[in-house]
């Protein structure tokens, strides 16, 4: 029993020692995220929210993150997001987790739009589907974040977003 877990260890060892980390995530539209910047969130309800988001390149520069509510001295709204690209599957994928808890984390993906410089992400959770639609202005040098949901069997906005770098 010894010797064939001893076998079984030994070989695990040997896979995770010999895997190597795809080379650093080279993109130009991600790279425009990083920094630090002003959001003013308009919810659904009409009220309007200002919060901090700082943006970095994590993990070996295979993931943007985005920290919401980062320079914000005791935020309401604090989530990490975590945005990269699926080689394999041409597209790319975002990591949601916020002060909602792990019932409204979320996973989404979204392809790139290089006409528009956009990016609309599409989750599909227990309370339905939603879309998170992200545009940079190179003009401005500014984002747009357009957020969606269904409700009662209708596309609904629940958020629109605009960034301005700090």
């Amino acid at each position: 029993m010894k010797r064939s877990t001893s076998i079984v260890l030994l070989f695990f060892v040997l896979v995770v020692a010999r895997a190597q980390p795809p080379p650093a995530l080279q993109d130009r539209f991600l790279d425009q995220f990083v920094g630090d910047w002003k959001v003013e969130r308009k919810i659904r309800n009409n009220r309007v929210v200002q919060t901090t988001v700082h943006c970095d390149w994590v993990l070996k520069h295979q993931f943007i993150e985005f920290h919401y509510g980062a320079g914000d001295a005791a935020p309401d709204y604090e989530a990490f997001v975590y945005i990269g690209f699926d080689d394999a599957a041409k597209n790319y994928v975002c990591h949601w987790v916020d002060v909602f808890g792990a019932r409204y984390s979320a996973l989404g993906y979204g392809k790139m739009d290089e006409k528009l410089l956009s990016i609309e992400f599409h989750f599909d959770s227990k309370d339905g589907q939603l879309t998170n639609k992200f545009t940079f202005d190179p003009q401005t040098k500014t984002w747009s974040s357009l957020i969606r949901q269904i409700e009662k069997g209708e596309w609904k906005i629940f958020a629109e977003e605009k960034w301005t770098k700090q």
